[in-house]
């Protein structure tokens, strides 16, 4: 699905912060990148979005769906309309492709909301949720657009640690269900090791990739309930040992 070869990115010359990153991610694959702050998980991110370009190095896409988006982001920042209802914020990419107000489009929605219950709140504007629920919608609106590829920059990072286990649940549930391969940046270790198929670790900038951690908990996995598993623990522990390894001695870049 994404093929990283080589891969370097430097803000202005001088300030290189990827240099010969290599990464890849398959199709339906979930893979977590952590690492110490201001090693570019962000950047990193954003290159694949197209966002950024890189100074070296190529960026494959292999898309295979041509009736589907192609990239979804989410974000850390809340980017909700605030004058969109919710069903109208989940239906974002269908306004802009001119089918918001087919019947499939609307039980699309519909369906998506079921799945995380908030179709009680079809209606409502974004200022009247909670936290919690504008995270879910923004994860909805990505996932709505149908994408091949979801790309998740710390987009629960503000939330407290019961909302944040909630969130991950419908998370994941969503994402196997719609078979989109998924590369999530997070500080979280527990975020991403209850998530994902694979963990990789960035070192230091300039940044490369430092280990890589296969999860083996599966695709049926309970997310509430991995992180009481003895391989949980053990993959924590293992992910803080490489994380104490690489941090900088000071500086940050994102």
């Amino acid at each position: 699905m994404l093929d990283l070869a080589d891969v370097s990115f430097a803000y202005k010359p001088g300030t290189t912060v990827i240099k010969g990153l290599n990464l890849t991610v398959a199709p339906g694959e979930f893979v977590s990148i952590v690492g110490p702050s201001g090693c570019g998980k962000s950047s990193l991110l954003r290159l694949v979005a197209g966002f950024s370009k890189p100074v070296d190095g190529s960026i494959t896409t292999h898309f295979r769906r041509p009736d589907r988006h192609a990239i979804s982001m989410v974000f850390q920042e809340d980017t909700l309309l605030p004058w969109l209802r919710v069903r109208d914020n989940v239906l974002l990419h269908q306004r802009f492709t001119g089918r918001r107000r087919s019947r499939q489009a609307q039980d699309l929605a519909t369906s998506l909301l079921a799945m995380v219950g908030l179709d009680a709140k079809a209606d409502a504007y974004p200022a009247h949720l909670s936290g919690g629920m504008r995270r879910r919608v923004a994860v909805l609106t990505a996932l709505a657009a149908e994408p091949e590829l979801l790309l998740l920059d710390e987009p629960f990072s503000a939330l407290d640690e019961p909302t944040r286990v909630g969130v991950h649940r419908d998370l994941h549930r969503l994402v196997r269900t719609s078979g989109a391969s998924v590369v999530l940046v997070t500080h979280d270790l527990g975020e991403a090791i209850s998530l994902s198929d694979r963990v990789v670790m960035l070192t230091s900038p300039p940044s490369r990739v430092a280990a890589e951690f296969d999860i083996p908990f599966g695709p049926d996995r309970n997310v509430s309930a991995v992180r009481s598993d003895p391989e949980f623990h053990t993959l924590y522990a293992r992910l803080w040992q490489g994380m104490g390894a690489e941090a900088p001695a000071g500086g940050e870049t994102r």
